[in-house]
Order: structure tokens, then sequence, then C-alpha cells
């Protein structure tokens, strides 16, 4: 690709001073030609013989300078020659000047990102084409499928569609084997252009998480139509009706899955700094104890919240002694025999952790109800085609660690299912994880990104910002999650200066052609061009990312500019749209009666 070079702006002349000139001389001749040949077609128009007039030579250019039209012309209305001169200047100047305009719109500037950014051949991997081969190795129910035949939702998940600056964009897609990180600002298409079409388009089960109600309401009606949706909005997000319940306690069987369990409450109150102290490892070894008393002898959730308001209660030492657990047995009975303040300390953490167990109307969604409604099934959700959508709220007391602990169950016996299956889902799982840092922290989330592709589970964790991720799983968990991630996409607003010089780094270096001109003792100027390395984008252009567009870094490829597709730009617009206007209108009418109930 022709590029330019980078010149010092403000000064005369160039390196292209010498061709100008020598362009302008060859203009004016052919502009005299173009005269010469206007008179002659204006004579063939007036009747007379072609040859009327001086050949093209000296005495023309002398008869022109002179105005002897006369002689240059006999018997030829001027103005008629001046009419077809015009006609003829036309004919040949706009194609012309218009492949000028062309070419140097389309021309980059030496320092152009976008020419040293990912090609369609660097990225062939994630076309459709590559995507729809990797399918039907990846998925049994594909591979006798033609490839021709197999949809491109059933072939990946869709990214959005390479960005150039001429030449077809194609579409490119992440495939069944890949997990995905991204770190989008809010109003960066986070939502449109992922979320939605990555749910919507889920060609087995789906897990969404949101602390907002648009992605439920645009994907809802449509994802009803593959299977069931299940909707856990115990805040009352999108003012959903309670239509089934979870017990989080069913999987509870040992020590291990109690202390999963309660570190999803745990987890709520660590931080980057405090990590694992005194105070919050002595409430998750209390929480876990709790959790297995609780579960071992057929109770709730409330059980475990009851026991948390009575620190000297002596229920669980006794269910766990008698159940077998001797260990937990003695250490709850140890730490309820300590002094007043440390124990106090500890559970008053805990209660802080679990502080969603005292709210009513989240408890409703996890303990028995007192009317027949189903429950989910957790070990069976991977090989349906359900959706569930998790909603919480941010802020203390919210539903997230029952978001966190519901996900993170149904990932693990998506897991469990793909062993038994022989080693990957068909179809996959699509596990959406929006605003994770918020209310989805699940603490070993990077670890389980290491393998969950393998297995047909294709995560999707979306982030607001790269600090929000060190926040919820520290330094080295947010590393291992971006370096475990196979497809990286970065979208417009990240204003954090050391990701973003991170991120420049990662993108790599180019060589720009930078033109230079110097000045002699006898004041002739003398240019040159040369070569300097310079980054592709630097960390400016990384900040400056256009809205709909996303930086994509996917594993053993070239970085790639990409145009982020919404889903109010692709076919299912009106239905969406549609389905939205239908569901904003259920949520009002909920809200209304809500508040109408609450305040007559």
């Amino acid at each position: 690709m022709s590029t330019r070079p980078v010149e010092p702006r403000g000064n005369a002349g160039g390196p292209l001073t010498p061709y100008v000139l020598l362009g302008t001389a060859w203009a004016a001749i052919g502009m005299v030609w173009l005269a010469w040949l206007s008179g002659r077609i204006a004579t063939v128009l007036t009747g007379r013989p072609w040859d009327t007039g001086p050949p093209f030579g000296g005495p023309f250019v002398q008869g022109l300078l002179r105005g002897d039209w006369a002689t240059l012309w006999p018997d030829v209305p001027p103005l008629l020659v001046a009419a077809v001169y015009g006609l003829t200047l036309a004919v040949v100047l706009l194609p012309t000047v218009g492949g000028w305009l062309w070419w140097l719109a389309r021309r980059p500037s030496a320092d152009d990102p976008l020419r040293s950014l990912a090609t369609p051949r660097d990225i062939e991997a994630l076309t459709l084409p590559a995507v729809t081969s990797k399918a039907r190795r990846l998925r049994p129910s594909l591979a006798h499928e033609p490839g021709k035949h197999i949809a491109p939702e059933s072939a990946g998940v869709a990214l959005g569609t390479l960005r150039r600056r001429t030449g077809r964009s194609p579409a490119l897609y992440a495939s069944w084997e890949d997990v995905v990180l991204a770190v989008m600002a809010p109003r960066a298409a986070k939502t449109t252009a992922l979320a939605v079409p990555a749910v919507l388009h889920a060609p087995g089960a789906a897990i969404a998480t949101s602390n907002k109600s648009d992605l439920w309401a645009t994907t809802a009606a449509l994802r009803a139509e593959h299977g069931r949706v299940w909707v856990f909005d115990p805040q009352q997000i999108a003012h959903v009706a309670q239509e089934w319940w979870w017990n989080p306690l069913t999987v509870v069987r040992d020590v291990e899955s109690a202390h999963r369990l309660a570190d999803h409450f745990i987890q709520q109150i660590r931080n980057e700094h405090q990590g694992d102290d005194f105070w919050s490892m002595g409430a998750l070894d209390l929480l876990t104890s709790l959790i297995l008393a609780a579960a071992t002898s057929g109770g709730t959730l409330l059980g475990v919240q009851r026991w948390l308001s009575d620190s000297t209660s002596r229920v669980p030492a006794g269910i766990l002694h008698d159940a077998g657990y001797l260990a937990s047995a003695r250490a709850l009975t140890g730490r309820q025999a300590g002094a007043p303040e440390t124990r106090e300390g500890i559970y008053e953490t805990a209660r802080t952790a679990a502080a969603c167990l005292a709210n009513p109307a989240i408890m409703a969604w996890v303990t028995p109800p007192t009317r027949p409604i189903p429950a989910l099934d957790v070990a069976g959700f991977a090989r349906t085609a359900d959706t569930v959508y998790l909603l919480s709220k941010d802020g203390a007391g919210n539903a997230a660690p029952l978001v966190a602990g519901l996900t993170d169950q149904i990932l693990r016996a998506a897991v469990q299912a793909a062993e038994v299956a022989g080693g990957r889902l068909d179809p996959p799982l699509i596990a959406c994880l929006d605003e994770a840092a918020n209310i989805c922290k699940i603490r070993d989330l990077p670890d389980q990104y290491s393998h969950l592709g393998s297995r047909g589970v294709v995560a999707i964790t979306i982030l607001q910002s790269y600090r929000q991720g060190t926040r919820v799983w520290g330094e080295r968990g947010m590393d291992a999650l971006w370096s475990a991630a196979t497809c990286k996409l970065v979208g417009a607003g990240i204003d954090d200066a050391r990701f973003a010089e991170d991120l420049s780094r990662l993108v790599g270096d180019h060589d720009v052609a930078v033109a230079s001109r110097t000045r002699g003792s006898a004041g002739h100027d003398s240019w040159q061009t040369s070569t300097r390395r310079q980054r592709i984008l630097d960390a400016a252009h990384v900040r400056a990312l256009p809205k709909g567009t996303a930086l994509l870094l996917a594993t053993g490829m070239r970085a790639a500019l990409i145009t982020l597709q919404p889903w109010f730009e692709g076919p299912l617009a009106a239905r969406l749209t549609q389905a939205v206007a239908a569901s904003t209108e259920a949520m009002k009418t909920s809200a209304q009666a809500k508040s109408h109930t609450e305040h007559p």
C-alpha cells in the first residue's frame, strides 16, 4: 500500500516539488492541445474540412497568444470553439480530478495505524469459513453438515467486522473453544453489540448476568422460542414475578462445597488491598460451618441467617458433630468459646458479607416457596436450550452473592456434563457475565477461564475497566484472567493510563517514513526521506478509540481494529425493538401495580 511520509508543516517545497513543476508544465501543454482539438471539432461541426487552420505546433501557439482567431479557425464562431473547449476540458478533467481525489482520500498517512494492524489474512482463523470448519470438528452434531448449510450463529460468537480503509470488511467470530474478555466503558456498546447477540444466538443453554434490565428486555422474548426463560430478579430490576426458586444448598455435600458457597458471600467484602485478612478468613470459616450444618440437616439459608444472629447458639456445632464432621464442629465450638471481642468481630464480618440473607424479598427465591412453583435444575441446565437471567443491584445487601453462587454452580455442572458427554458440550453453553465485577464475583473465575473453552462453555466476561477487575480479583487474578482469555476486546472510553500504555506496547511498533528538510549555507534546501520506529497506537490513540469500535487481541494473531455490530443494525432489529417495547410496558405496569399496593 502506497503511503505518504510525515512531512514538516509550514514549509514550502518538499521532495515532490520537481514532480509538481514537471506536471504543471505538461498540464499547460495539454490544455493548449485541447484548445487546438476543440477548434478542429468546432470546424467540423460548421461543415468545414478537419484540416482547416494551422496544425498543432509553434504557429498555432503564437496565434493563440495573439488572439488571432480568424487565422486559427477561419469562419468559425469563437463562442462555438469556447463551448466545445469547455465540454472537452470537462470530459478530460472530471475523471482525472475525481481519480486524483479518490486516490488522495485512500492514500494513508505513513503513521496510519490501520496499515499496520491485522489484515484479513492475519485473522483468517476468526472469519466465518474458518470458524465453521472448526465448529464441525468441535460439535459432533455438525460434523456431517455441509459448511454452507451451517448458520453463522451455530459456528461461533459474533465479534464484529474488521475495520479497513478499503476493500471488504469480513465478519469475525469467536469459535466454540474461545473464551472472551471485554473491557468497555459505559456507552461503548458492550451490551448492544456483544451481550445481546451472544445471548440471542446461543445454540444451547445461556446464562446472562446484569444489573440492568436491558439485556433481558431485548432477548427474553426470542429466547423463549427456543427454551424456557428463567429470570432471577429478587430486587425487582425488571419487575418479573417469581415463578421458580433455587436451593443453593442442594450441591452442598461436604466441607469443600460448603466452603465454595460461603466464599461467594465473603467475596463481597474482599478488596484488592486487604485480600484474605484475619476477619474475612474467620468469617469464611464460620460461614462454611454454618452452611454445612444447614445442608446436612436438610435446612435452608434461613437457618444460616438465624445462627449468624446468635453467636452463642450450639445447634450448628451439634449438627456437625452428629453428622460426622468432627473437625468442623470443634472449630465452630472453639470460635464461639474464644474472646468475646474476637468472636463478635468475626460474626459481624460474616453478617456483613451475608447481609442479603436478612432480606425477605431475596430469601423468597432461595427457600422453599409457599405455593407450587418449579425449582431450577442446576445439574441438567447445560443440556437444555433454556436461558437464565440473573439480575442484581449494586451496593450493600444486594443479591450478588447468590448471582455468583448460581452462576458458579451452573458452570461447574456444565463442566461435569461435558465430561460425561466425552469432553465437550454440544451445543455449547454461553455464559455472558455482564457487570461481572459488580454482581458476579466468582473468586476463581480466572482459573476457570483456562479450561472452560475446552469443555464447550464459552464465557464472555464484560468489565467497565481493567482496574475494576483488579479490585475484585487482585493484580495476579486479573492478569490471569487477561492471559487466559483467547479473545480480548477493548472498546472506547479507556481512561486508565497504565492500561492504555500496556495495550500500546502489546499492539507493537511499525516503521514510519519521515521527510526532513535541510537548508545549506548557500540557502539551498535539500529533502530526505528516512524511517523511524514508533508505536502503531500510542496510549492517546487507545483512549480515543471511536465509539462503536474495539481493539481485538486474539491469541496468536496480530491486533485488529473492528467495528462492532449492535443489534439495532441487524436483521432482527424490528422484532427486537418490538420485544423491548413490550418488555418495557410490562415492567412499567408491574412497577405501577407494586407502587399502588405499597402506597394505596
